[in-house]
């Protein structure tokens, strides 16, 4: 059912994009900073749309980024200490000479 449902949204969203295609099919003159050029106005939709989504999607990688490096380096500390704490362990226990030596003899 799933895939029905994806597979009619796909289809709708491609007659929507041919909707929009056939009826802006108008000239219009992009201007920016340093550039200036002719072209469809569906051409200019469909580039802005573009670079919007390009612009968003490293909006939100950037912290995502980091906060798998930050990760990345915790987890390394993490088995650094659990090392640690396993050579810890696994050490002999020393004789306890203070304490036999600081007890009562009756």
């Amino acid at each position: 059912m799933r895939g029905w449902g994806t597979l009619a949204f796909a289809v709708l969203l491609a007659a929507l994009v041919v909707f929009a295609v056939l009826s802006n099919d108008q000239q219009v003159t992009v201007v920016l900073p340093l550039l200036q050029w002719q072209t469809k106005l569906w051409g200019a939709m469909v580039a802005s749309a573009v670079v919007g989504a390009a612009a968003a999607v490293l909006l939100v990688i950037w912290p995502m980024l980091r906060l798998k490096l930050q990760s990345r380096r915790q987890t390394r500390r993490i088995a650094e200490l659990e090392k640690e704490v396993h050579g810890l362990r696994t050490l002999p226990i020393a004789s306890d000479v203070a304490s036999s030596s600081s007890t009562q003899k009756v």
